[in-house]
Formats: C-alpha cells, sequence, structure tokens
C-alpha cells in the first residue's frame, strides 16, 4: 500500500501546487481583505502539504508473516471495508440531509458525526460521543454565536 499511498500523495501534491499557482492569476488579497483568489489558494497551499505528507509517509509497514489463507481474509477484508466505507459515509450524509430540518442542526449534525466516529472507523462508545459533543458546541458557538449564522432549529428550538 506505500506505493499507493506515494502515487495519491503525488498526485494531491501537484494539483495542490496547480491550484496555488492558478490561484494568483486572481486577485489574492490579504488576510483581513480577501480577493477572490484567497480561499483558492489557502485550498492549494493545504492539498500541497496533506500531498507532501502522504508522499513522503512511511507506510503500515507491513509484514509478510501469517499463511496464505489469513492473507487472502484479511486482503477479502481490507477491499470490502475499503469499498464499502464510502457507500455508508454517502448514505449516512443523505439521512443527515433528510434529518437536518425536522431534528435542527444541532441534533441531526450530532447523530451525523456520531455514526461517523462510531461506525466508518469503529471505536468504543465513549470516544464518538464525546467527539460529536465537542464538535457540535464547537460548531454551535462558531456558526451559531460568532457568526451568526441561521440554521434549522428542529425540535430542541435552538
Amino acid at each position: 500500500m506505500k506505493k499507493d499511498d506515494q502515487i495519491g500523495g503525488l498526485i494531491w501534491l501537484v494539483l495542490g501546487i496547480g491550484l496555488s499557482l492558478t490561484s494568483f492569476q486572481l486577485r489574492i488579497g490579504g488576510f483581513h481583505n480577501p480577493g477572490p483568489g484567497f480561499l483558492p489558494f489557502i485550498a492549494g497551499v493545504l492539498l500541497t502539504i496533506s500531498g507532501l505528507v502522504l508522499f513522503l509517509s512511511r507506510g503500515s509497514g507491513e509484514s509478510g508473516a501469517g499463511g496464505v489463507t489469513e492473507g487472502k481474509k484479511a486482503f477479502i477484508t481490507k477491499v470490502s471495508r475499503r469499498f464499502s466505507i464510502p457507500f455508508f459515509t454517502l448514505l449516512i450524509l443523505l439521512v443527515y440531509i433528510l434529518l437536518l430540518e425536522p431534528l435542527g442542526f444541532l441534533l441531526a449534525t450530532f447523530f451525523f458525526l456520531f455514526c461517523l466516529f462510531k461506525f466508518v472507523e469503529p471505536r468504543k462508545w465513549v470516544t464518538p460521543l464525546v467527539l460529536s459533543l465537542i464538535s457540535v458546541i464547537v460548531s454551535h458557538f462558531v456558526f451559531s454565536v460568532w457568526l451568526r449564522c441561521q440554521f434549522p432549529r428542529g425540535i430542541l428550538g435552538f
């Protein structure tokens, strides 16, 4: 898998550099007075950094230990999990969109994040609960209180 990671990292690296360079054609502006090229430039820089980290990473260090049948089972499990996670994430996202109005931003986002944290990368119950709660509280204060964005209130009323 290290070779796949390096190829993916190289692709993200090239895309990030290309996005950063093309954003200069638009006016970037400054931090307090951003132009239309500011956000693409920041996204390009972040893609470049992510691609560089992925390209230079050492991989998982898989060893050749184990029998042939164990290797086949592990491969089948990895392949089926690799293809099922994006579909499961898309399904959770569609349910989130449907529940956003009736439940409201806070509850729908909490359940959405909890499902992602719990089922996409399985962990014990406490970690996804705490991470979801912290994420919802921070996003509520940042978007609703600080930036004064309006989100669906839902059954909670806030």
